[in-house]
């Protein structure tokens, strides 16, 4: 598609806007009487025939039959984003009072994981579409502590405690016994030596840090040290999906193979951790700006979220018929307030 913002006039942007809104509320093709009866727009009839012609003819609107009304393109929808995104579109105003009063209702208090999860399925109620919370990568979060908990005379927990919230734990099997008084002794070691440093600096000079005591050929210790590393590499982003059924009720994907590969992306959730992993500020991707086929029938919304100092992303899926103008406030709100929940 070819993503040029076309030059429209006053009156093409007003027609525009008014069908862009008359369609994602019906889902049918539209026409100049409906937006004529439905919509104040000041002109008549044979006006707004003619201006929908102009759009037409610039690539904005498509007529599916001869005798239906038009809908938008994508290029129509892309030009209507872009003024929603100049804040040239009035907006209704429900997106925030509804997700802070779900958000009441239904984010309790959790860890980080719970948070995410539950924004995640507020973002698909309240949208009526799917919702998307990709979690940030920590690798900038700060190491609060580190715990060794004993399961046998060669197995024992190890656990992590980030800052941000987030706890990660490994199970940690030992060649040697290794009585309570040496897991004490290494337990107190990590926790001087690691604690206060980011993810990203532990990643990179644990062996280094702890480089005195790996000289001694404590095996404890170098087992826990592989541990910790891959933890510290593994610090990937995770993606929390809801509301899948909403994509099955949408008049767009009624065919089952249109909503079967959605579904399928769904639940391979590294394909779209994928791509909105590099998706800063508010985004919005439109149709054949996709580059995986199973999305060409769909917009995607999103905004980045920062705690601090990592990133991640709120964002809704749907089809390409979207409310748009509410969707990017929801999405920007969420995103708010991600970062004060997780922080």
């Amino acid at each position: 598609m070819d993503n040029k913002n076309v030059s429209l006039t006053k009156r093409e942007n007003q027609v525009l806007h008014a069908l862009v809104r008359a369609h994602v509320n019906s889902g049918i093709p539209i026409g100049s009487n409906t937006l004529s009866e439905e919509y104040d727009l000041g002109v008549s009839p044979a006006t707004i025939r003619a201006t929908l012609s102009a759009l037409e003819e610039k690539g904005c609107l498509q007529q599916p039959h001869t005798s239906a009304g038009r809908i938008p393109t994508e290029r129509g929808y892309r030009h209507y984003v872009m003024q929603c995104m100049e804040g040239e579109v009035k907006r209704e105003k429900m997106s925030a009072q509804a997700f802070n009063s779900q958000l009441e209702l239904q984010v309790s208090e959790g860890d980080i994981h719970d948070i995410l999860s539950q924004i995640a399925h507020v973002i698909g109620d309240v949208s009526k579409q799917l919702g998307l919370v990709l979690s940030p990568r920590f690798h900038q979060t700060i190491l609060s502590a580190v715990e060794l908990v004993p399961l046998s005379q060669e197995r024992l927990l190890l656990v992590v405690s980030l800052e941000s919230g987030l706890v990660k734990s490994l199970l940690v099997e030992c060649e040697g016994r290794f009585s309570r008084a040496d897991i004490q002794v290494v337990n107190r070691a990590l926790n001087e030596r690691l604690c206060g440093l980011s993810m990203s600096e532990i990643s990179d000079t644990v062996r280094q840090r702890m480089g005195s005591l790996l000289d001694r050929d404590s095996v404890l210790l170098r087992s826990l040290i592989d541990e910790i590393e891959s933890i510290s590499h593994a610090s990937e982003s995770e993606l929390y999906v809801a509301g899948a059924r909403n994509l099955c009720l949408q008049p767009e994907f009624e065919e089952s193979l249109q909503v079967a590969g959605l579904l399928d992306l769904a639940e391979k959730k590294d394909v779209l951790a994928q791509i909105m992993q590099d998706r800063r500020g508010v985004v919005v991707t439109i149709g054949e700006e996709h580059p995986l086929v199973p999305l060409r029938q769909c917009g995607i919304v999103t905004a980045s979220y920062d705690v601090d100092g990592d990133v991640g992303v709120i964002g809704i899926l749907g089809p390409t018929r979207m409310p748009y103008d509410l969707l990017l406030d929801l999405v920007k709100h969420a995103a708010m307030r991600a970062s004060k929940l997780v922080y």
